[in-house]
């Protein structure tokens, strides 16, 4: 009977000390940790606060005419000033966020970098092409001439594509659900963006813009992508 007292002593000392470790190791936080955790969280709220601020007004711009904060009337409005500071803040929150909070989620291993890398290289890489190809003043909501060639050939918005391709390799790789949940309200906003431009870019160019817009996929154009791909591929000789 003593024998099975002290054996049953022994496990409940060793389960005091396992939940005594487990304690000490999640729940003291050092002044740095702490620290840390205020920095990354304060810095998801802003930038959750300003994504979702965005996407309803851009919800509101899409349903509610002739409201509009997208594309801005003139630099200097408050359209303009409201709309570039939510969008710069939300973008650059998203940035420190996933670098923050990165791989802080045990959801995927070293392998979720073979999809993400790429997918947000192609994304950085395509939207810096788009900037170019669009011109600056379009860019910023001029009107320099509807822009129908080079990468505007597969996609009415390929600069709001690879955003969002971008944004997804980056939620991979950061492996982190602040950085999801941020990248997934700035998608919504390159969703919304590229929806409330077109009556905009109805009224300035008219039947040039109805027609490009019945000939080209609002975000990609894959059957047009696929037919360019066929004809560059190397021709058979038959003997």
């Amino acid at each position: 009977m003593s024998a099975t007292c002290a054996m049953r002593a022994t496990r409940r000392h060793r389960t005091f000390s396992v939940l005594s470790q487990i304690c000490k190791t999640n729940l003291v936080f050092t002044p740095t940790t702490m620290m840390n955790f205020d920095l990354t969280h304060l810095i998801f709220a802003a930038g959750l606060a300003a994504g979702v601020t965005l996407d309803l007004l851009l919800l509101r711009t899409l349903i509610a005419p002739p409201f509009r904060i997208w594309p801005t009337p003139e630099p200097g409005s408050w359209q303009s000033l409201t709309f570039w500071g939510l969008f710069r803040g939300a973008w650059l929150a998203t940035f420190v966020t996933a670098a923050l909070d990165w791989n802080s989620t045990p959801l995927l291993d070293w392998t979720r970098f073979i999809p993400g890398l790429p997918l947000g290289l192609i994304g950085l890489g395509i939207t810096i092409c788009g900037y170019f190809n669009l011109g600056l003043g379009n860019t910023y909501c001029g009107s320099d001439g509807l822009v129908t060639g080079g990468l505007y050939r597969f996609s009415r918005n390929p600069q709001y594509t690879a955003s969002i391709v971008g944004l997804i390799g980056l939620s991979i790789g950061a492996n982190s659900v602040l950085t999801i949940v941020l990248a997934s309200v700035m998608i919504g906003a390159n969703v919304l963006m590229a929806m409330v431009e077109e009556s905009w870019l109805t009224q300035l160019y008219g039947a040039s813009y109805r027609d490009y817009c019945r000939q080209t996929a609002r975000f990609l154009d894959v059957q047009g992508l696929l037919a360019l791909a066929e004809r560059r591929k190397p021709s058979r000789q038959t003997s």
